[in-house]
């Protein structure tokens, strides 16, 4: 596929009924055509006031070790499991991938993070038996395959306190969650979420002949929310990759106490995931939509794209919404993956479920 065709056919949606979902802001009053120089004003209030709403850590500093526990051999990779700290007194899990179908030099780089690094790896990490349910979302192994060297991430709760003894519905993620707003009262979920991605980040870049302008992020659901929010406030990243993560506030539960809380229901607040979006701009984001993302997810895309085509890059954020449900199908990943490659300009290589 020729460059900037997949761009070209997604940078613009493919119905004209956005739904009735949600009617959001713009970033500049109607009549108004923006300037990069009323952007560049715009965007660090923007930025300082999304800055205040995520908040920040109790610690000021912790020892930032990662050990490498186990490393083993899969026909298409080799896997190394560490043991990274996220602050004073907790640990991740991360799978590092790294391909041996595909040899790039010097290598792309791609952060997975979801619940678990097993299912993104496809891979249960201590019988190292496949997970074949979750092949359409296990897109650590997808994306080691095509030659890129990975890093498959795990979610606070699980790291952060034992599993309850009744874990019903969400009990675990409020056990961990009250402990984390307690440690840390001026924080919040998903800045802790997006912290721990960035460190998984920096593990990704200790490995030799990284691409430092290929380095990107990409997720599913609960990992796509981690990858987008990762990926706008960490400059190192240059491309994501979100899959059904709901943009608008009122897609999914944004307002659980892990992500952003009940602030996000107050008539005074004001941001929505288009100014995020923006503040992305120029690096490229591509949004795979399904359920949770919908008709009403292009409104997001469009207004940002207003910003992108400041920076003369409206081609580098898109949206493909196959309307199939949550899961994303084939057709989808392929077009995501095509999309990747072409942002890292990059020859598409073949990969499998």
């Amino acid at each position: 596929m020729k460059k900037d065709e997949v761009s070209r056919q997604f940078s613009q949606p493919q119905y004209n009924d956005l739904g009735a979902d949600e009617v959001i802001e713009p970033i500049f009053p109607l009549g108004i055509v923006p300037t990069m120089e009323a952007w560049k004003e715009e965007r660090t209030a923007l930025l300082r006031r999304w800055k205040a709403v995520l908040g920040t850590p109790a610690f000021d500093s912790f020892d930032r070790t990662q050990e490498a526990v186990e490393i083993f051999e899969r026909p298409t990779y080799t896997g190394t499991i560490f043991k990274q700290a996220t602050g004073p007194d907790t640990l991740q899990t991360l799978l590092l991938m790294e391909p041996k179908l595909v040899t790039l030099s010097p290598r792309s780089g791609m952060v997975v993070p979801f619940y678990d690094p097993d299912r993104m790896a496809g891979l249960d990490l201590k019988t190292h038996q496949p997970i074949a349910e979750t092949s359409s979302i296990r897109f650590g192994y997808h994306l080691v395959q095509q030659g890129y060297v990975v890093v498959c991430t795990e979610a606070f709760p699980y790291n952060t306190v034992p599993e309850p003894e009744h874990n019903l519905g969400f009990a675990w993620w409020e056990q961990a969650t009250e402990k984390l707003l307690t440690e840390n009262p001026n924080w919040t979920g998903i800045a802790k979420l997006a912290w721990d991605t960035s460190l998984a980040i920096d593990l990704l870049l200790d490995q030799p002949d990284i691409d430092l302008g290929r380095i990107g992020v990409m997720g599913h659901s609960l990992g796509g929310k981690m990858a987008f929010y990762t990926g706008v406030f960490d400059q190192r990243v240059k491309v994501i990759v979100g899959s059904d993560f709901g943009l608008g506030f009122n897609f999914t539960n944004w307002n659980a106490p892990w992500y952003l809380g009940n602030q996000v229901l107050s008539p005074g607040f004001t941001l929505a995931h288009h100014h995020l979006l923006a503040l992305c701009a120029p690096r490229s984001f591509f949004l795979v939509g399904g359920k949770t993302d919908r008709p009403a997810s292009w409104q997001y895309i469009a207004e940002a794209r207003k910003i992108y085509q400041l920076y003369d890059s409206s081609e580098s954020i898109g949206f493909v919404d196959h309307a199939a449900g949550h899961w994303p199908t084939e057709e989808s990943l392929r077009i995501a993956y095509q999309w990747l490659a072409e942002q890292f300009n990059l020859i598409p290589q073949p990969w499998m479920l």
